[in-house]
């Protein structure tokens, strides 16, 4: 980058460390460090809320995913307005009459503390592997933006969102939030208006959308039902109910946002502005990946956005990559002049031209991306690549120090906030909890800290330990997945079971989640049609596809915790 753009993304981190430590007199007890003493604007909240989803993993990967597949992936935010009115009537104003600090409070009166613990336990496994992921994702990418090893990058986004977290609270959070959600849409929209511009003079934006229909990357939503497919609209309106409603009624780093709020009215108001917002902003997020597609069809575009470099290569294998490379800029070529010549005649025939050649490119893209696997003997994606690919050679200089600055307030928008609320479940719902004495206001400020500084480290150490990943956005919902159905089965049993008892809630979660990791485990064998089961640590067979896609592990978790902890309940209640 340019000295100006380094100056600019310095001045960024500077006032959002600032910014962030300020408000550190607002936390002297717990419950400003936490809660901030309830006093929060429902804008701030709403805005705080929408930051933390539209995490560096939104920026970064869904522009990605929408380039290599298309935008079908909108289709999972669908459920987000139903979850958000069925929580504004249900969760919301049950946690706002309790006036708890943690999510899982609440379930210690019902189900005894066993149930509390062990849900809150599950919060923690999921969300502190899910912070490396979130720390880790913008630092491969903002590594290479920099020019600067991965290491220190990855420290300097931890270590930032660390410190003005661990003395800020909750308030500096939020603030801090609202601030990086402007400079994220900034950078969007620019890159979105400098595609466009950078166009050639005869593409029109309506020719630009014509063009990417053509090729089918406006396609968003899918009507056939099959649950081994990834994205499609029940996959969006019924299984991804089940992701939104648990994580935005039973994760800890979202409901501590309503928790801040003056009154039931505010807490309600954050939540909406999420469920008009959500659809849209993704939409656009979508788009902006579309339209970078369209802009590499007429621009010069590289083979893979994320190319390996071998100390040594066999000559046969390097002969290989060089008739690729010859193969790809003559497709590359063809598939321009078939988008002009489409433009200037839209007929069904120069339709199929372009089509075939963009399908022959992305033949030879994906060869080369196969042998670099090979050569690396390691698994290579370019996915999280696209964007910066574009930032870097495209946008021009102190423009490219605030988009890299909204790539860093992304990820510390979303890191500050599950860091607040992985120490307030440790210090809540376990040391406090578990605590023999009451050991005063400051002790547990004191303990607040360094609980956050905590895991501040482990993230951090998190981050530097994983490997490199293909679609990082999908990663983090698959991780989701895995808890946040059976999760929202104990609240189930909870609001709306009233003979549900706390053997039969342990027992549900316990089997609910026994059953998602057993779900996940189906493959469908290519050659017969059959279901097998395939461990963890055993390899995948080639030709082997997942049965039951993660979204719908989120169903299947409810309705086993649901159903389980309905029958054991009545057992229990019958032969004890």
């Amino acid at each position: 980058m340019h000295w100006i753009d380094w100056l600019v993304l310095a001045a960024f981190l500077g006032y959002t460390i600032w910014d962030g430590t300020r408000h550190g007199k607002e936390s002297d007890n717990i419950e400003g460090f936490f809660l901030a003493n309830r006093n929060m604007p429902w804008w701030a909240m709403g805005l705080s809320v929408m930051a933390t989803q539209a995490s560096a993993i939104t920026f970064i990967g869904t522009t990605g995913q929408a380039y290599v597949e298309d935008m079908r992936f909108v289709q999972m935010y669908l459920a987000v307005p139903f979850a958000m009115i069925i929580l504004c009537t249900t969760l919301v104003p049950y946690f706002n009459k309790l006036q708890n600090f943690s999510a899982y409070e609440v379930l210690e009166k019902r189900f005894g503390l066993s149930t509390r613990l062990f849900t809150s336990f599950l919060f923690l496994l999921s969300r502190g592997l899910g912070l490396g992921i979130i720390i880790a994702a913008p630092s491969y990418v903002l590594s290479l933006l920099l020019n600067i090893p991965l290491t220190p990058t990855i420290l300097i986004i931890g270590v930032t969102a660390t410190l003005y977290t661990m003395v800020g609270g909750i308030s500096g959070v939020i603030r801090t939030d609202v601030k990086q959600m402007a400079v994220m849409l900034f950078g969007l929209c620019f890159c979105f208006f400098w595609i466009q511009y950078q166009l050639p003079e005869s593409v029109s934006f309506s020719d630009s959308l014509y063009l990417a229909g053509t090729l089918g990357k406006l396609d968003a939503l899918d009507l056939s039902f099959d649950i081994s497919e990834k994205y499609n609209i029940w996959a969006g309106v019924i299984a991804s109910l089940f992701l939104m409603l648990s994580y935005f009624g039973t994760d800890q780093s979202q409901v501590q946002r309503y928790l801040t709020a003056k009154s039931l009215g505010d807490a309600r108001k954050s939540l909406l502005l999420t469920a008009y917002a959500k659809i849209p902003m993704q939409f656009f997020i979508l788009l902006l990946g579309v339209m970078l597609y369209v802009f590499y069809i007429f621009g010069s575009a590289p083979m893979t956005f994320r190319s390996t470099e071998p100390v040594a290569q066999k000559e046969q294998v390097q002969l290989t990559g060089e008739m690729l490379q010859q193969e790809y800029e003559a497709t590359h070529l063809k598939r321009k002049e078939a988008a002009h010549d489409l433009l200037e005649n839209r007929t069904e025939e120069n339709a199929k031209q372009l089509r075939n050649a963009d399908d022959h490119l992305n033949e030879v893209r994906q060869s080369e991306l196969e042998r670099q696997e090979k050569i690396t003997q390691s698994s290579l994606n370019d996915t999280n690549y696209i964007l910066p690919y574009f930032i870097l050679h495209q946008i021009p200089i102190g423009i490219v120090g605030l988009i890299v600055a909204g790539i860093f307030a992304a990820a510390l928008s979303s890191i500050d906030s599950e860091l607040n609320a992985l120490a307030t479940i440790s210090i809540v719902d376990w040391y406090k909890r578990l605590g023999s004495k009451d050991r005063g206001e400051e002790w547990y400020l004191k303990s607040s800290r360094f609980t956050t500084v905590f895991w501040g480290i482990l993230a951090t150490l998190a981050a530097l330990a994983l490997g490199e990943t293909r679609s990082i956005i999908e990663l983090v919902n698959k991780i989701g997945s895995y808890f946040y159905g059976s999760i929202l089965g104990v609240f189930i049993l909870l609001l709306w079971v009233k003979r549900a008892n706390g053997v039969g809630a342990l027992t549900g979660l316990i089997c609910g989640m026994s059953t998602v990791f057993l779900f996940d485990r189906f493959y469908t064998n290519p050659t017969n049609g059959e279901l097998e089961i395939i461990m963890p640590w055993n390899s995948i067979p080639e030709g082997f596809t997942k049965t039951i896609e993660y979204l719908w592990l989120n169903p299947v978790g409810t309705t086993v915790v649901v159903l389980v902890g309905i029958g054991v309940s009545i057992s229990w209640e019958r032969f004890k």
